[in-house]
């Protein structure tokens, strides 16, 4: 070390303090944060895709038709072949509310995301029957404690600093007409205000969490109101239905629109990245999921022929 700064003064001054700039530019970019790479999706039925079904056109003619959920969308929209895109979201969230959030987030943490996309996790924490310790949620004190819980299930993966995206509580009482809830399961106007309000003044506690806007988001698409986000507009005249019949999850186009909120709300905690990480052309993401379901028929075809089960 000593004979290298020697031969540095003897090369003058300007020489060493070039490198002493280069050296700490390095330990910089060393420090600054990875971009993004790995993208964890929690929460329930939207987020699993409910009822979003794809026809796909193959090559031989066949139009298998495949199950889309929010990973997968992402998946197919991401515009860096190296982005990951894991799920952890169920559709039967609302069967044990305390026990999904728990798991979701210990497979969460486990996985190390850059960021973390919870669009309706918090959803049957507020809406259903079932609470706190398998006991019946009938009081609104008993919504606001089922979601104080949890608002601590989820403490430790905010606590780590990376991003992510909440979702509020939309107003979701024509879904009762839809046949999907009941109406003992949706929490009047009085109990939805007051549970929005502990979420955000719970989630405002924390800079990397984004709460995305899920309630004016459903009142637009009730509405038939274009809903505008990542550079696009998203509406009933333009893409057909955005909620499917049932009234409660949207259609394979409104859930990309509720994506593209997410990505959006994102961009608070990733400086931008999220939403330009993605082309959300409804048309190139269906010709993505395409391929992949063309690629997967392929490889089955190869598999059942060989007499051994497809790689999945």
């Amino acid at each position: 070390m000593r004979l290298a700064w020697t031969a540095l003064r003897g090369h003058g001054r300007s020489v060493a303090w070039t490198l002493v700039v280069l050296v700490c530019t390095c330990a910089a970019l060393a420090e600054a944060p990875e971009p993004l790479r790995k993208i964890v999706v929690i929460g329930a039925s939207v987020s699993d895709g409910f009822g979003v079904r794809l026809r796909t056109q193959q090559e031989d003619g066949r139009q298998p038709v495949v199950a889309v959920n929010v990973a997968n969308l992402l998946q197919a929209a991401a515009r860096e072949p190296g982005m990951q895109v894991v799920s952890h979201a169920s559709s039967g969230y609302f069967s044990d509310p305390v026990r999904f959030a728990r798991d979701s987030v210990r497979k969460t943490a486990q996985d190390a995301p850059t960021l973390v996309l919870a669009i309706d996790w918090m959803f049957w924490n507020a809406y259903g029957l079932r609470g706190k310790d398998s006991g019946r949620l009938q009081t609104c004190e008993d919504r606001l404690a089922l979601l104080e819980s949890a608002c601590a299930t989820l403490q430790p993966l905010a606590d780590r600093g990376v991003p992510i995206v909440l979702g509020d509580l939309p107003d979701m009482q024509l879904a009762v007409e839809g046949g999907m809830l009941s109406q003992a399961m949706v929490p009047d106007a009085d109990c939805l205000r007051r549970l929005n309000e502990q979420l955000r003044a719970w989630a405002g506690k924390y800079p990397n969490i984004a709460l995305l806007d899920l309630a004016e988001l459903v009142r637009k698409v009730l509405d038939k109101k274009p809903v505008r986000a990542c550079n696009r507009e998203w509406c009933e005249a333009d893409l057909g239905p955005l909620l499917q019949r049932d009234r409660l999850h949207p259609t394979l186009n409104g859930t990309l629109a509720v994506v593209a909120a997410a990505l959006e709300a994102a961009d608070r905690g990733t400086g931008g990245a999220a939403s330009k990480a993605f082309d959300l052309d409804p048309t190139t993401i269906r010709a993505r999921i395409g391929t992949v379901a063309a690629r997967g028929a392929a490889e089955r075809d190869v598999a059942n022929a060989a007499g051994r089960p497809a790689v999945r």
